[in-house]
């Protein structure tokens, strides 16, 4: 039987141009206490143009039973080099991770043994984001298992109150991956909710492990932060977003069921969040390009103000913002708008 195919975890590391990283990352991935015999490997060189690749295959040819090099012959950012890692995963579990991070020594062997002995779809775990200044640990509303036939469960992972929508934090059962037919999408940034967040319909046993074991470093800007400063790659947020919700659309029985949760997902991911995002670190909003986003929402939900999360005291806030669909704005106004949004939900 060929080694790979006993491997409890299959972990896929996306990378370009990450070769200053690399040897930091590698030494995570081979001290892990439950055995590197147990791991594959996956490293994905997304068309780097530095020595990345050299650097992997040294590893490969170091540790041919455990790591193997996909090189991809034109980039396809996160999303693409994730889907190419993906696709050889032979792994009882999959998890991502990135280039420049790294992992507790102890990461695999916790993780694993709680999603045997719980038999879960997906378990999250907490990173650990590390600043120049010092580091903070991510923190959940409910630890423990979470049983998604519960119907208040369900619903709680599609508002993000039990479950977050990012992708590294997690390890997912492989098989339960080939039967969604998961896959990012790809030559997009802020490609994560698409992939995670049909998931969170269709998993039944879920597990959130208080302990973080995941070392996301911050002190550079995250590949995410970079594309997003490029010229039109801020639009994929929005862009996204809606192709997520035309997915879900096109599967009848979400909407009929969880209708207002996709609502709510929707009105928060797709206009909120693109206002934060553009206010934060003064990213090009065109005021044209965000009445067509208006216009957008009130053709898809028309009665979003009746949604009864928006009812909810704790919510008041994006009620407010909510308020601003109906309202046109100069360039100048929309980017003194954006600002005030972002002070608003961060105070």
């Amino acid at each position: 039987m060929n080694a790979k195919k006993m491997k409890k975890i299959s972990m896929v590391v996306p990378c370009f141009n990450s070769a200053s990283y690399l040897e930091e990352c590698f030494a995570s991935i081979k001290n892990q206490t439950i055995g590197l015999e147990n791991i594959q490997v996956i490293f994905v060189d997304d068309a780097s143009t530095d020595n990345t690749l050299e650097c992997l295959r040294e590893f490969a040819r170091a540790y041919p039973q455990s790591v193997e090099v996909v090189s991809l012959p034109e980039n396809r950012r996160q999303g693409g080099a994730r889907n190419a890692g993906l696709a050889r995963a032979v792994g009882e579990y999959v998890m991502f991770l990135d280039s420049d991070d790294w992992l507790d020594d102890s990461m695999c062997e916790k993780t694993y043994g709680k999603a045997a002995e719980y038999r879960v779809d997906i378990l999250q775990f907490c990173f650990i984001h590390v600043y120049r200044q010092g580091s903070t640990k991510d923190s959940a509303s409910r630890y423990g298992f979470l049983d998604g036939t519960l119907p208040e469960i369900r619903k709680g992972m599609l508002l993000g109150t039990l479950f977050t929508f990012g992708s590294q934090n997690k390890l997912y059962r492989t098989s339960f991956l080939r039967e969604q037919e998961a896959v990012f999408p790809e030559g997009v940034v802020y490609e994560e909710p698409y992939f995670v967040y049909p998931l969170l319909f269709e998993a039944e046993r879920f597990y959130s492990m208080e302990e973080g074991v995941y070392y996301y470093r911050q002190t550079e800007p995250s590949t995410t932060v970079k594309h997003m400063k490029e010229k039109n790659t801020f639009y994929n947020h929005p862009f996204v977003q809606l192709e997520l919700l035309k997915k879900l659309i096109s599967r009848k029985r979400y909407i009929e069921e969880y209708y207002s949760e996709i609502e709510f997902h929707f009105l928060h991911s797709y206009y909120i969040e693109t206002i934060y995002f553009a206010g934060k670190d003064n990213k090009y909003l065109g005021a044209d390009y965000f009445h067509n986003m208006q216009r957008t929402i009130l053709e898809l939900f028309p009665e979003y103000k009746k949604n009864p999360y928006l009812q909810l005291k704790c919510f008041e806030t994006l009620g407010w913002i909510l308020a601003s669909l109906q309202r046109e704005f100069t360039q100048q106004e929309l980017e003194l708008y954006c600002q005030e949004v972002v002070k608003t939900l961060d105070s």
